[in-house]
């Protein structure tokens, strides 16, 4: 991944290392595809190398008839999961990305994804799917920095949770065990910089209304956990209307601002969005009937107001940062049947506190302090005023980084669940990265955390990019 002086990061396939099992090219020296399990399933399988073949040749055909750079990324990962005993998910994706100048302050980027896993254990409505992830033309005007199109904002500085780093929506399907940069919902937006004196202003306006994406009844990572889904009582009925979304483009649109600073050996960042939280409230109406009391519960997306700021400083071998945002306007479900639409009205306060020190040789130790806090303490209220979360994070590398070990261990301090993620990455060469990790949960199945205890799993992973 590369980045402008001003943080506009910019994926390169070439470089971009994940946890997953990533496998670069499935293809013989002589062009022949290799054989990878394809009796499991000839339709599915057919699918999924059809619409890989399909984007894959037009990026192709584009290249050879344009000025442009193609890199493609094949990426392999098999999960198995050691409370189920079987194989989670085999699941290979194949990512394109081109280049095109299109003249010498201009240039188009367009990143596909096709991913299809042998599985149905992750996500079994899905089997293959084919996507434009990125489609951007960057240029200058001036001295100002745009970006239009299809494309990822990345706020924040924080690791393995969020706080400001809202402004793209999420993909549920993994939890948070997928790369951000692979799990976020790229966007069409508008993205402006432009240098101020010593400052720079940047300004979103995003008028695309697409949201998170959970995980699905049946899915591996569904949410089940009490802190995130009401429970309704025992003898009522429950009847789930249509999800209610806003449908204005324009209207509807997200915007946002964030000047960004250096100033005595300070990183600083102001940042403020106006945005429809991308988790949809769960609006709750009671009725009588001659067969009892029903539930009728009515998703509905709603707006809110996020300001924030970050900072970070390195101190000879130890890094201070942090960020924060206020949410005003955050919805929050109760269980109190009492109360007339299951939903209060509050703020947010949520930061985070990171020191990093790199005192040993090709050694990095990392701590973050996570905190979010209710302006209310309302009864029935399916979370917490207040959560505390702390990551830890041990990295270090061997061989001149080639062979890297690295253990991050996430921990809820209030419901005392968290989940520990060991990994070993070898770089093979240039272009082929191999790894083996894990993924493990602990604590009561009610935490966000324990509610996947049984979703333990060893991964292995291979990357071949080219």
């Amino acid at each position: 991944m590369t980045c402008s002086p001003n943080e506009h990061c910019v994926v390169d396939s070439e470089k971009l290392l994940s946890p997953s099992f990533r496998w670069r090219s499935k293809f013989s020296p002589t062009g022949t595809p290799l054989n990878f399990d394809l009796n499991r399933n000839n339709g599915k399988n057919y699918s999924y190398r059809s619409s890989a073949i399909l984007l894959t040749s037009s990026m192709l055909l584009v290249s050879t008839t344009v000025a442009a750079t193609v890199d493609i990324t094949i990426d392999n990962e098999w999960a198995y999961g050691t409370e189920a005993k079987q194989t989670q998910k085999f699941e290979t994706t194949i990512k394109p990305e081109i280049e095109i100048d299109l003249g010498p302050n201009a240039r188009l980027t367009a990143i596909g994804r096709v991913r299809s896993d042998a599985e149905d254990h992750i996500d079994t409505d899905n089997d293959t799917d084919i996507e434009l992830r990125e489609f951007y033309v960057e240029t200058t005007i001036g001295r100002s920095f745009l970006t239009l199109g299809k494309q990822q904002i990345v706020w924040g500085k924080a690791d393995g949770l969020k706080v400001l780093d809202v402004v793209n929506p999420q993909e549920w399907r993994e939890f948070i065990l997928d790369d951000f940069d692979e799990s976020r919902i790229p966007l069409w937006t508008v993205n402006a910089e432009i240098p101020i004196n010593d400052v720079t202003l940047q300004l979103l306006w995003i008028p695309d209304q697409t949201y998170h994406k959970f995980a699905q009844q049946g899915d591996q990572y569904q949410f089940t956990s009490p802190q995130l889904v009401p429970q309704i009582p025992t003898g009522v009925d429950v009847i789930f209307a249509a999800e209610e979304r806003p449908n204005d483009t324009l209207q509807d649109a997200d915007w946002g601002a964030r000047l960004s600073t250096f100033w005595n050996g300070w990183d600083l960042t102001f940042n403020y969005l106006y945005h429809y939280d991308d988790r949809p409230v769960r609006y709750r109406q009671l009725n009588m009937t001659k067969n009892g009391l029903v539930a009728t519960i009515t998703p509905r997306y709603e707006r809110s107001h996020l300001i924030g700021a970050t900072f970070s400083n390195a101190f000879g071998d130890f890094t201070l940062r942090g960020e924060m945002g206020y949410v005003l306007d955050r919805y929050i479900n109760t269980n109190l049947i009492s109360d007339k639409d299951g939903v209060v009205k509050t703020n947010e306060l949520s930061y985070v506190i990171g020191l990093d020190w790199f005192g040993f040789s090709d050694t990095l130790l990392s701590i973050q302090i996570f905190q979010s806090r209710l302006d209310d303490d309302v009864p029935g209220m399916i979370r917490n005023d207040r959560e505390t979360t702390i990551t830890s994070l041990i990295r270090h590398d061997f061989m001149n980084e080639t062979l890297s070990t690295e253990l991050l261990w996430i921990h809820n301090t209030d419901l005392d669940d968290g989940v520990a993620r060991p990994k070993v990455t070898y770089q093979i060469s240039d272009e082929t990265t191999a790894s083996v990790g894990a993924d493990i949960f602990y604590g009561d199945q009610a935490g966000l955390f324990g509610q996947f205890k049984n979703s333990d799993r060893m991964i292995t992973s291979i990357e071949i990019a080219f």
